[in-house]
């Protein structure tokens, strides 16, 4: 595709031109230097786009490493604990929805439910950040009032102490990855009674490398 759309600027720049072109020896039309120089501009210019196009794409669909996914992973479960047990820091200023109080959201980048779509979109797939942002149902955990951003109170709540946390990530196919997590279960008094293991999918969706589906465990 891209060849042919050189060829075919190629062609529309000598066409263009041909009706002022002067007469050789011959009896053919000599292309006048600037029309050559102009078209050769046009396809090294294609050619320049094509090269930088193929490189964004092999840039994005390179191998990621081992710490990269790592640390997507501890950024992504930052963000996700904004809508279980570690919303986003607010304000004095509140408001009372559907019986329920709202304080607005004070968060450097994020001034509105826009704004926090595209910061969970920066960490997981569409699907992810729609159920995340429909937590609370009919009264929803974050919305808009008069422009900006406020958060009720969170739906559940976690002990203090947790378990210990270990993440390992294994690689399923040429663009998708797993991290495979397993969090100690710990009791009132913070033995250890068990594990609990998830494999959390990374996967690139449309030149992104996001999480399809997550969990915090432990």
């Amino acid at each position: 595709m891209k060849r042919q759309r050189t060829a075919s600027l190629l062609l529309a720049v000598l066409l263009l031109t041909g009706c002022a072109a002067e007469s050789d020896a011959f009896g053919k039309a000599a292309v006048p230097a600037e029309t050559q120089q102009a078209a050769a501009s046009a396809v090294a210019g294609e050619q320049q786009e094509a090269h930088f196009s193929a490189a964004q794409t092999e840039a994005q669909a390179r191998p990621m490493s081992e710490e990269e996914i790592l640390a997507a992973y501890e950024r992504a479960a930052e963000v996700y604990a904004w809508f279980e047990d570690s919303p986003l820091p607010t304000g004095e200023e509140s408001v009372t929805l559907d019986g329920r109080i709202y304080r607005r959201v004070e968060y450097p980048g994020i001034e509105d439910m826009e704004d926090l779509r595209t910061y969970l979109r920066g960490s997981f797939s569409q699907e992810v950040t729609d159920r995340l942002l429909e937590t609370g149902g009919e009264q929803p955990l974050y919305r808009n009032v008069n422009g900006a951003l406020y958060a009720g109170p969170v739906g559940r709540s976690r002990d203090e102490e947790r378990g210990e946390v270990w993440a390992r990530v294994e690689q399923t196919g040429e663009t998708s990855y797993v991290v495979n997590v397993t969090a100690d279960l710990l009791d009132w008094e913070s033995n250890v009674v068990g594990v609990e293991c998830g494999a959390i999918p990374y996967e690139l969706v449309e030149d992104r490398w996001v999480f399809t589906d997550f969990r915090i465990l432990g």
